[in-house]
């Protein structure tokens, strides 16, 4: 007999195991005890909310469930750790109209960035614009006793020409991750499996600019993790496919931001969890993609997508975000140009509308590139 040396257990690879499957719960764990610490000191229940608009319309067109997901230019926004899967160069820009069409909406939200893969690690960065304009500027009379002159006032103020202002609010996302791959040793089923553990971290700075009345900024940081590998290998299943989860924490200890009038506020952190499920479908050329994701510790709707791709070029979503219903496609040009829209419906405020495009620089440079 073969005598099982120290660092194995019936099989096992103790050090594959603790690095591919003890990371995400030990991360989740961690993160789940910072939370509560966290929020007890936090100030401004809204403070930074357009951080929490999401980003990238094949994201929204699933629900925003993609957490476990998230392989693209908006990775940077679910889950930092997804920033590794990107393969290549990738310029990437998305536009939304906010609650309406565009020119004619409550307000714009932009994404540009690049995603720039490395040898060991992948740099992206990433710049968001929430902007809201022409708002009617009421000054505040509450603080007048006598009702005579209040009331003169307001006649005044609607006499005159209207007074208006705008709102903009700016993020500005550094983002550093790494796919690490693993081979995990199943010595009783005598055979080996491949999985994936990304890790990744945003640095972020935070602007925000009301009129002439103040402005805020604070600085932020961001990680997240995911686990994915083949159900097919693992169960020994050929007709099965891919399961990813995922975890991410956003403004990890609470994001301070301090305004130019003299008052703090903290974005309190939140931890979101994920799982996704992609099932080859050979007969029809297809992939589905099922996903789910939720926040840790708070009490809300989960987040619920799913895709079905023919051909590894169309696609078609539907998903829920917390109880709303979403819809989008996609279209994808020779991996050179990816194209995305989405459609979302707020029963309060109407229509969502968004595009998102991005560019494989690396694809779109290569010179005689053929479809093999």
């Amino acid at each position: 007999m073969i005598l099982v040396q120290k660092r194995e257990i019936f099989g096992f690879n103790l050090r594959a195991i603790r690095r591919g499957f003890l990371l995400p719960i030990l991360f989740l764990h961690t993160s789940y005890f910072i939370l509560h610490t966290s929020q007890a000191s936090a100030q401004g229940l809204y403070a930074g909310e357009f951080m929490q608009i999401p980003v990238g319309s094949r994201a929204l067109s699933m629900g925003g469930a993609y957490t476990a997901i998230a392989d693209d230019e908006s990775a940077f926004h679910w889950n930092p750790a997804g920033v590794s899967l990107v393969p290549n160069q990738l310029l990437g820009f998305m536009y939304s109209a906010e609650y309406g069409t565009p020119g004619n909406s409550l307000a714009d939200f932009y994404q540009i960035g690049f995603t720039f893969p490395m040898k060991d690690i992948t740099l992206a960065a990433n710049w968001v614009r929430l902007s809201v304009g022409n708002l009617n500027h009421t000054p505040d009379l509450t603080n007048i006793s006598v009702t005579d002159l209040r009331a003169q006032m307001v006649q005044e103020i609607y006499a005159g020409a209207p007074s208006y202002f705008s709102d903009n609010e700016d993020e500005f996302v550094l983002s550093i991750a790494r796919n690490n791959k693993f081979t995990l040793d199943w010595g009783w089923l005598y055979y080996k499996e491949k999985i994936e553990v990304p890790i990744g971290v945003n640095f972020k700075i935070i602007h925000q600019g009301i009129g002439n009345f103040g402005s805020a900024s604070g600085i932020g940081v961001d990680a997240g993790v995911m686990l994915k590998f083949s159900l097919a290998e693992f169960l020994l299943a050929p007709a099965l496919g891919k399961l990813a989860l995922g975890t991410s924490v956003t403004d990890i200890a609470g994001t301070r931001l301090a305004w130019s009038t003299q008052r703090t506020q903290i974005v309190p952190m939140q931890i979101n969890g994920g799982v996704a499920y992609v099932q080859p479908i050979p007969a029809l050329n297809t992939l589905a993609t099922f996903s789910y994701d939720f926040i840790v510790g708070v009490a809300s709707q989960p987040r619920i997508g799913l895709e079905v791709t023919y051909d590894s070029d169309l696609s078609i979503r539907a998903g829920l975000n917390q109880g709303e219903f979403t819809t989008g496609a996609g279209f994808n040009w020779e991996k050179k140009i990816n194209v995305n829209y989405s459609l979302s419906i707020n029963t309060a405020l109407g229509p969502e509308n968004r595009l998102s495009f991005s560019l494989d620089i690396d694809n779109l440079l290569r010179k005689g590139t053929s479809n093999e």
